[in-house]
């Protein structure tokens, strides 16, 4: 990141669907000018990736909620630049600044004071029924459906008419035909510590500091009293074969983008390449955050 304010090349990506947004962009961009170098507000609300065209920049500040965050973080993970969240959302778990938060720490944000967190991104990718088994060193990249980056999680579900489906689990499987561990239930949850307070959390999977290295693994509703959710190492490779899908079973990135499964599809789950930088609050941390929106650890309440 630039030292020099007037150096400082930002991209401002704003949810206009937002309540707010659009009055509180028109009001931060003069002020943002006159501090820094706005290199590019693209509408992220109309205009498709691909058509996206990114200029050098030092700073994304990102308005919206949680799922802006996770829609736009996915979106320049390429461009390898620290993303800044202020939050016109509901919880403001990731986009942890307000504008009168961005207001008051701007000089601190500007010299690239402030501390950051680089979040774990997941690479997550379908390969089709006819793909080999996919294991450490080898991934049948003929027979690849669909790819995605994911902040937060991939989460495969049993979907419509909601019967049980089974799936083979595999943690860094070695060689091709090596058995996973079959389950059946409502499905599986993938998640990286970022999204260990998402569904995960919601499906009685464990917490996990956003500055670990490590992959969450939490059953949906399964049909056993052994499957407990695990924690592995970021560096595993997680491989799920889908044994018996429904014809509604999909798999949601984030809860955002889906793709359709088929009974004898792969999905793999791996480290991606590349880290996300998270710009923190200066007046929050993690666990005061989790204490304070996610009431972690509080008594229930008493009339």
């Amino acid at each position: 990141m630039s030292t020099m304010t007037d150096q400082l090349r930002v991209i401002v990506l704003a949810n206009k669907s937002k309540a707010r947004v659009p009055e509180e962009l028109d009001e931060l961009l003069p002020w943002l000018s006159q501090r820094a170098k706005v290199v590019a507000v693209p509408d992220i609300t109309m205009t498709a990736d691909e058509d996206l065209q990114w200029p050098q920049a030092d700073l994304a500040v990102v308005l919206g909620g949680d799922g802006t965050m996770l829609g736009q973080a996915r979106r320049i993970l390429d461009l390898a630049i620290p993303l800044l969240g202020v939050n016109f959302g509901k919880l403001g778990f990731l986009a942890e600044f307000s504008i009168d938060d961005l207001h008051r720490h701007w000089d601190q944000i500007a010299v690239g004071s402030c501390s950051k967190t680089c979040r774990l991104m997941i690479d997550v990718m379908v390969f089709d029924a006819d793909a080999a088994d996919c294991h450490l060193n080898r991934f049948d990249m003929e027979h690849l459906k669909a790819r995605s980056p994911a902040m937060n999680d991939a989460v495969i579900t049993a979907g419509s008419p909601f019967r049980m489906i089974e799936l083979a689990l595999a943690i860094d499987p070695t060689r091709e035909g090596e058995p996973g561990t079959v389950f059946a239930g409502d499905g599986v949850i993938l998640s990286t510590p970022s999204g260990s307070t998402a569904h995960n959390m919601a499906a009685g999977g464990p917490i996990v500091s956003p500055d670990q290295d490590a992959l969450c693994i939490t059953p949906i509703c399964p049909q056993s009293l052994a499957f407990r959710p695990i924690v592995t190492n970021a560096d595993s490779v997680i491989a799920v074969r889908v044994m018996s899908a429904n014809p509604g079973s999909t798999l949601v990135i984030d809860g955002q983008a889906s793709v359709s499964l088929e009974t004898g599809d792969q999905v793999v789950v791996r480290r991606h390449a590349r880290r996300l930088s998270v710009i923190q609050n200066p007046d929050l941390n993690y666990w005061r955050m989790l204490a304070r929106k996610m009431h972690w650890a509080a008594r229930p309440r008493r009339r």
